[in-house]
């Protein structure tokens, strides 16, 4: 998994090749080592060379869902063995969950408060992706509406590997894609449009989830793995992914950096990837 690596020295989540981790609470993991704003910190980004090119990656991780609800009411031990492998309760739905008020007020708090400040001295991102999840998709809307202006469609780049684990919880189980299209192509998102865009032969029905087996943090990697080959295979070089918390966790681990710790719903890392060019054909 030698294909590309974070860089440290540009955000405090990752600020020395020492760093062990840090915690998300308060933002600490987003704040600059040494730059004092979005566009120095950019600028300072390495320029591509023969053996490898460089990436300003934003994982953001989804509002709250109505799973996440579920976690709260329940407790992790019991969600867990009981309520995780149901539709939901007698209150909420948690197949493929939806965002909750909260979730949507979240989305659009990140999007004012750490993205539009950001876009402001970056400009928009050069390609966006996003996980299949309905969560993950309601969040694109919410945290982006604020920022997207002109007209004309909004190309979002779903790919089937940035997915949460897998097996089991039926919150990670994804409806029908005719489903998802039904619902959101040609969402507003302020003046312009959702455009989501699928593989050729993108699978109707969900053909990774299964009832009897949860991903292992081995087997995620792997995954994740090929889901970020396909987000940073490109020549874009600020690259958004809008996920989940554990595929955030798996692609920092895939990364070789450091963990970052309760990660908020809503909640952003960024990071500087290093991409070898010769494992990118």
């Amino acid at each position: 998994m030698g294909q590309f690596e974070a860089l440290p020295g540009y955000f405090q989540a990752y600020a020395t090749d020492n760093s062990t981790g840090v915690d998300a609470a308060g933002n600490k993991h987003l704040e600059f080592v040494v730059h004092g704003s979005w566009k120095d910190l950019f600028a300072s980004i390495p320029n591509d060379t023969d053996d490898f090119v460089y990436k300003f990656l934003v994982l953001a991780r989804h509002g709250q869902g109505h799973h996440n609800v579920g976690v709260e009411l329940y407790g992790e031990p019991e969600w867990d063995r009981y309520w995780s492998k149901l539709d939901g309760d007698e209150h909420r739905h948690w197949l493929d969950a939806h965002l909750t008020p909260l979730g949507i007020e979240q989305a659009r708090d990140t999007g004012a408060l750490i993205l539009s400040p950001m876009c402001k001295e970056l400009g928009l991102p050069d390609v966006f992706y996003c996980s299949p999840m309905r969560r993950c998709i309601e969040t694109f809307i919410g945290s982006w509406s604020q920022i997207l202006e002109g007209d004309g469609p909004v190309p979002v780049h779903i790919v089937e590997n940035l997915r949460e684990t897998l097996g089991e919880h039926t919150c990670d189980k994804r409806v029908n894609q005719k489903g998802v299209l039904e619902n959101y192509q040609g969402a507003s998102i302020n003046t312009r449009t959702l455009q989501l865009l699928y593989d050729q032969g993108y699978p109707d029905q969900d053909q990774l989830w299964k009832q009897d087996h949860r991903e292992t943090d081995t087997e995620m990697d792997e995954r994740i793995h090929l889901g970020l080959s396909r987000a940073l295979s490109g020549s874009e070089r600020f690259v958004s992914i809008t996920c989940h918390s554990g595929v955030i966790q798996s692609a920092l681990r895939v990364l070789a950096h450091p963990p970052v710790g309760h990660l908020n719903t809503g909640g952003i890392v960024c990071c500087v990837v290093r991409c070898k060019v010769a494992d990118r054909k």
